[in-house]
C-alpha cells in the first residue's frame, strides 16, 4: 500500500504541509508533498484540446504511483482554498472535462482522506468538508474520512507529533482498509470467530 499525503495550499510552508509532516512521524506516509512545488498557473483554457502546463502533467504522473491519498486542504471563507479548486479544475481539463463521470483520475475508486489544519477555534476548518467531499466524489474518489485540527498555531510545532497520536491511530486504521472491504471484513470476522472457537468454552 502506498500513500501520498499532499498539502493543497499555495503556500510552501503552510500550516497544512507542516501538519502533514508531524502526522508522517505517526503514519509513515509513502510520500509527503505540497502543491506549491508544482507552481500550477490558474486554469486558463477553454477546451479539451488546449495545451496544459508540464508541471501539471508531472504532478499527475506522480499521483498515479499511489494507492491511497491524504489531502490537507486549507479552508478559506468556509470553502476549499482556491489552490485546491484550481488543482481539481486542471484535473478535469486533462480528463475530457469529466465526460467519463469520475473515471480516469489518479484517485478514481481509491480511498481518499481529507484533513484541514487551521489556527481557528472549534468552528473552523470543517465548514468546507461537504463541498470538498462532493467534488472529490464527482471525480471518482472514495472519501472515507475527514477531520479538522484546530488551534494549530499552538499544536503544529516542531517535535509535537505526540499531540496527534490519537489522530494518527485513526488515520492508520482508515488507511489499513483494503480496496475490497467485503473481503476485508469477512476475513476479520473469520479471525474473530475462530478465537472464540479455539477458546472452547466461548468465554
Amino acid at each position: 500500500m502506498s500513500v501520498l499525503a499532499l498539502s493543497t495550499s499555495a503556500c510552501p510552508d503552510s500550516i497544512n504541509y507542516r501538519g502533514l509532516l508531524l502526522l508522517n512521524k505517526l503514519c509513515n506516509f509513502t510520500s509527503v508533498d505540497r502543491l506549491s512545488n508544482y507552481d500550477l498557473p490558474v486554469v486558463d483554457v477553454n477546451g479539451m484540446d488546449d495545451p496544459v502546463p508540464q508541471c501539471l502533467l508531472d504532478l499527475i504522473d506522480e499521483m498515479w504511483k499511489y494507492d491511497k491519498f491524504v489531502f490537507a486542504v486549507p479552508e478559506f471563507t468556509a470553502m476549499m482554498s482556491s489552490s485546491t479548486k484550481n488543482l481539481l479544475d486542471w484535473l478535469v481539463v486533462t480528463n475530457n472535462m469529466n465526460l467519463g463521470h469520475g473515471e480516469g483520475y489518479p484517485f478514481t475508486k481509491k480511498h481518499v482522506i481529507i484533513l484541514t489544519f487551521t489556527p481557528s477555534g472549534n468552528e473552523g476548518g470543517s465548514r468546507h468538508f461537504e463541498q470538498t467531499k462532493e467534488v472529490f466524489k464527482k471525480l471518482g474518489a472514495n472519501v472515507i474520512y475527514m477531520e479538522a485540527f484546530n488551534d494549530c498555531w499552538e499544536t503544529v510545532v516542531p517535535g509535537n507529533e505526540q499531540h496527534f497520536a490519537e489522530a494518527g491511530n485513526r488515520l492508520n486504521n482508515y488507511l489499513s482498509y483494503q480496496k475490497d472491504n467485503n473481503k476485508y471484513f469477512k476475513n476479520k470476522y473469520l479471525q474473530w470467530n475462530q478465537q472464540w472457537r479455539d477458546n472452547g468454552t466461548g468465554i
